[in-house]
């Protein structure tokens, strides 16, 4: 499998800022939970709601942790405490490095393509020319021909002449 993902990850910069994600998404969630009870008129109802909330919360936030990337690494990697020195990871940087790899793979398949490609053009080409030359050489040949032809005769009729 490749190891750049199809589907890009979504990427925070540390593990506070994916509680803080956490927190703002369950208070919408359950924001929106009272607003619904209220418009029904039972919202004393909210208590036996909770524990189902909570589980669909918490399911929620289970599917998307794999597809969760903190400070640059997945999720599925262990997290140390000493990895809180560590330095922002920047995404500007990985996606130019992608690029830059995926432009390199494009030149190696085209240089490939090329090497198959260009010896048997080359022979086309020499062959192409070789065959225009030996043409030429015959043209040029069966005019001197004709004209050692013409001298030869010319050459008879005066030796002819003055005989």
């Amino acid at each position: 499998m490749d190891a750049r993902e199809d589907l890009p990850k979504i990427s925070v910069e540390t593990e506070q800022d994916w509680r803080r994600l956490q927190r703002n998404i369950s208070t919408a969630f359950l924001d929106r939970l009272d607003l619904e009870l209220e418009s029904q008129g039972v919202s004393q109802d909210r208590e036996s709601f909770l524990p189902h909330i909570n589980q669909f919360l918490d399911t929620l936030f289970a599917i998307t942790r794999p597809n969760l990337r903190i400070n640059g690494r997945t999720t599925e990697e262990p997290y140390d405490d000493d990895d809180e020195g560590m330095e922002p990871f920047d995404e500007a940087l990985d996606r130019h490095i992608w690029s830059l790899s995926d432009q390199r793979l494009k030149w190696d398949r085209e240089i490939g393509v090329r090497r198959r490609t260009r010896p048997t053009e080359i022979e086309a080409l020499v062959q192409g020319v070789y065959t225009q030359h030996r043409s030429v050489d015959m043209d040029i040949d069966a005019n001197q021909e004709s004209d050692v032809s013409d001298l030869d005769s010319t050459c008879r009729r005066r030796v002819g002449e003055h005989i």
